[in-house]
Order: structure tokens, then sequence, then C-alpha cells
């Protein structure tokens, strides 16, 4: 059977370390919860060939979804997706603007670095998706400016948001190269993992509330 993206991504992640697992020993999060897993994408940037293919990868599944003659600029969210945002922009010769968190204290005050024009079509990028909440503060500064999220592009998902995301009364499409049913099957084929280990990680991912 021909190996799918969304595994082509997985084992790509696996490789160059960007998912752990430590199902015993766990790692802390900033919550202060324990976690027999930690996922890490800023390391892609460090890896070439690997990012290449990620991002070759993820402008076959953008052309997919979405209609390239109507998107107008590639909006990358600090900071972790101005990398990604940089490279996917090249890749579909797109102008890019990046987002603060928050508006800066001093000069003219701005979130938003870049041109970004009223009405236009946006793709946010960033590295992955965990429950959303970080995206809030991005998709609204683009509203703020006029403009229109038509897609949510990452690397990776977590599966606590599905294909879509939901921003007021949009649906916002969610674009993604791998999630953790990919990882944890190639964990195992790659015997990373064993079925307890993969169990055990399925039932923390699923307090979680993740859902694939």
């Amino acid at each position: 059977m021909k190996k799918k993206i969304c595994n082509f991504a997985a084992e790509i992640l696996l490789d160059i370390q960007c998912v752990n697992f430590s199902p015993k020993k766990q790692f802390k999060l900033t919550s202060g919860k324990n976690s027999p897993v930690y996922c890490d994408c800023r390391r892609i940037i460090s890896f070439p060939k690997e990012r290449k293919k990620l991002i070759n990868f993820g402008i076959k599944k953008i052309k997919e979804k979405v209609d390239i003659k109507k998107i107008s600029t590639v909006a990358g969210g600090e900071t972790a997706g101005i990398p990604f945002a940089s490279l996917v922009s090249e890749s579909l010769n797109l102008p890019m603007i990046y987002i603060r968190k928050e508006k800066k204290k001093f000069g003219r005050n701005s979130q938003i670095e870049g041109v970004i024009k009223n009405k236009e079509n946006i793709i946010l990028v960033e590295d992955l998706m965990t429950d959303g909440g970080s995206k809030l503060n991005f998709l609204e500064a683009i509203e703020r400016a006029g403009a229109k999220t038509k897609a949510i592009f990452v690397i990776f998902n977590y599966g606590i948001i599905g294909d879509y995301f939901k921003f007021k009364k949009q649906n916002i499409e969610v674009i993604y190269l791998t999630n953790w049913k990919f990882i944890l099957e190639e964990a195992y084929r790659k015997k990373i993992l064993s079925s307890s280990e993969i169990k055990l990680i399925e039932k923390f991912l699923s307090n979680m509330n993740v859902k694939n």
C-alpha cells in the first residue's frame, strides 16, 4: 500500500526527534503536569533536507484544500510559525506578514508586521495545533485589520481540534501534515514504542481530549 503524506511526515518528525516519548520518567510541561510525550516542531528548521520535504508536503496539501488564486498573503504566528510561514510564502510566491502575540508597547504599537490590506484572504501558518487557544490572538489581529483567515496550516495537529477551527461564526479549515494517530503508528513500526506503551500514551491523549 502506498504510504500517505501523514505517515511520511510522522516518520520525519520521529527521525529528527521532534516528537519524544518517555512513558516511565515523564516530561514536565509548563502547566506543571507530567506527560509521556513531548512535541517540539521548532527543531525542523535545523534540518534542511527534512524541512524541504515537509514544506513540499505542506504545499501539496494546501493546494488540495485551498484555491491559491484567492489567497493574498501568508501569515506566521510569533514565534514558531514565522520560519514556516517564510518557507510557505516563498514556495507559493506570496507576500508574508507575521503577527505578534500582543501589540508592541512602543513605536506604532503594531501587532502585525508587514503589509496587510482590507479584505485580503490569509493563510495562517503555525508549527502545531493543540487546543487552538494561542491562535485566537492571531485570528483576532487579522480580523481587526479587515482581512479574513481562509485556512490554518500546521505541521502537527494534536487532534483536540479536528479539521475545522471555530472562530466566532466562521469554521476555518485546519490543514496539517500529521497527527498522533500516524505518529504512534510509525513509532510502533519503527519499534520506538511497545504496544503497552502506546496504550498508556493513548490513554493520556484521550484525557487531553485528543480525538484522533
